[in-house]
């Protein structure tokens, strides 16, 4: 990813964030696009050149979405978060989200990963659908109920 794709990429992204906790029920909307800035501004403080962030424009003839993750590493592994994956709407159900998913396999594979982890809020059924497909397993599930 350039800096110029960082900065189209974040253009919507914290948005989209700020909306989706805002749809979670997790922040109030008063609150939500300050503490989304928050949380990006923290985690790639340092724009693309950010210590253990991968960044990355996702291309066919033309660019159709973004991939960020992190990667971690300790004594017994070494693994990768995605913080957000993106396919443009317009490309959307053509199998461009299956696809990067497993060029992501064989990168992280080459960056010997061995855990590819993630987030994906539960009112977002296409996400939870594609990641079930591609082999992503239920580690954790929060639930709540609202009084």
């Amino acid at each position: 990813m350039t800096s110029a794709d960082l900065q189209d990429f974040l253009s919507f992204a914290i948005k989209d964030y700020a909306n989706d906790k805002i749809e979670a029920g997790t922040w109030n909307e008063e609150e939500a696009l300050t503490k989304s800035k928050e949380s990006f501004s923290k985690l790639l403080y340092d724009g693309i050149t950010t210590p253990n962030e991968h960044l990355y424009s996702i291309f066919t003839s033309e660019k159709i979405g973004y991939l960020w993750f992190h990667t971690d590493e300790t004594a017994t592994q070494k693994s990768a978060f995605i913080y957000d994956f993106i396919i443009f709407e317009e490309f959307r159900g053509q199998g461009f989200g299956t696809k990067s998913l497993a060029a992501l396999d064989i990168l992280a594979k080459e960056m010997q990963i061995n855990k590819i982890e993630l987030h994906v809020f539960a009112h977002n059924q296409t996400a939870i659908g594609l990641y079930n497909k591609v082999g992503f397993e239920n580690t954790d599930i929060t639930m709540a109920k609202y009084l």
